[in-house]
């Protein structure tokens, strides 16, 4: 069910697109307006397709900010009271980040989300997004063992490195490791059910559905997180990769993980 919110800002959304310039080629809605589950606190989010760098946005307060690719950039800025994110990316570099998702050869966290962000985005503007759909229609071969094996590696290293952690005052890296960690468990599973990982805001919702997963695995992240327990999060880990099929580097890994409790 569409939230009334995702009905208004949807609407908003489409009026940024028209009022665009015309060198924008594609403009596709995405976030938790396109999925229908936006509230209060929700804003639009738009991937904005172009050769070059729009010289006019139809955005107040306007901000930006360049994260060193030379084919992507970052805008902010308000339109009716709303605030808008635009993603801009270069017609070349969607196209390889689409191509590059679509044949396994990306594992890491940040370039997957694409592939979750446009399967469930809106196109507003453009014809290219049926045909990125189709390419990330299907799950790539192989891809969900090697993401699994990514993230095992940071869970067989030495027992020196796990007790640094735990030292007095230090409870900034235990949180670091612990959102690691618990980023990790939810790479396995969403690889497991061969799904595309998403952010991970919302995330009871994100995990709703699928036919793979430790039980309550989103109350318990959430509950482990907040209770800085090291312990658990292992624990919960392991249980992740018992659901993996198994293969050497799966079983050191969870018999480090398990050791270590």
């Amino acid at each position: 069910m569409v939230t009334a919110r995702s009905e208004e800002l949807r609407a908003l959304a489409q009026r940024v697109a028209d009022a665009l310039p015309p060198e924008v080629v594609e403009v596709v809605l995405t976030g938790s307006v396109s999925r229908g589950v936006a509230d209060d606190v929700s804003d639009i989010e738009l991937l904005v397709i172009c050769e070059t760098l729009p010289e006019e946005l139809p955005l107040e307060e306007l901000q930006s900010w360049a994260p060193g690719s030379t084919g992507a950039h970052w805008f902010g800025g308000w339109f009716e009271g709303e605030w808008i994110e635009l993603v801009w990316w270069t017609p070349a570099y969607v196209e390889e980040r689409v191509r590059g998702i679509a044949a396994g050869e990306l594992v890491d966290h940040a370039r997957l989300r694409t592939a979750e962000a446009i399967v469930n985005g809106i196109p507003l503007r453009g014809e290219r997004h049926g045909v990125w759909v189709e390419q990330l229609s299907r799950y790539p071969d192989g891809l969900a063992a090697r993401i699994v094996d990514d993230v095992t590696a940071d869970w067989t290293e030495p027992v020196r490195s796990q007790r640094s952690v735990l030292r007095e005052g230090d409870a900034l890296m235990l949180a670091q490791r612990l959102v690691q960690d618990a980023e990790g468990i939810l790479r396995v599973v969403f690889a497991l059910n061969e799904a595309w990982e998403p952010g991970w805001k919302r995330l009871a919702q994100r995990v709703e559905g699928l036919a793979v997963e430790p039980e309550r695995l989103a109350e318990r992240i959430d509950a482990t997180l907040r209770a800085l327990d090291l312990q658990a999060m292992r624990a919960l880990a392991a249980e992740a990769l018992a659901l993996a099929p198994e293969t050497p580097k799966i079983r050191e890994a969870r018999r480090l993980l398990v050791e270590r409790l």
